[in-house]
């Protein structure tokens, strides 16, 4: 026996009440609409600009927009709220790191 047999032979020997509950709960799933599909944003101009500049903002945090800096600060609160500000709905906030930042490794 199938799960879906299963399952309907399990409503059927319900009381009359308790099946249209069960009918209701089925009917509310299939109203569900789909998932939300959240368009990617393309944050390329963002990840160039953070290149051409990481050595002037390295161990801060930023918030570009395009090709345009926003905020800088060592706080990412700071600059998450600067950027909201300005009326950015999701702004892109990134703590940059030295280009050449060498590894951790414990015992040296």
């Amino acid at each position: 026996m199938s799960l879906e047999e299963a399952i309907l032979d399990k409503v059927r020997h319900l009381p009359p009440a308790k099946q249209e509950e069960v009918l209701r709960f089925a009917d509310g799933l299939q109203r569900r609409s789909a998932p939300r599909e959240v368009p990617a944003r393309d944050r390329k101009r963002e990840m160039q600009w953070i290149a051409d500049n990481r050595s002037t903002y390295a161990g801060q945090w930023v918030a570009v927009e395009g090709d345009r800096l926003v905020a800088a600060a060592m706080d990412a609160r700071k600059v998450f709220t600067a950027a909201k500000a300005e009326g950015i709905a999701i702004p892109f906030v990134v703590h940059i790191l030295p280009e050449d930042s060498l590894p951790f490794v414990p015992g040296w």
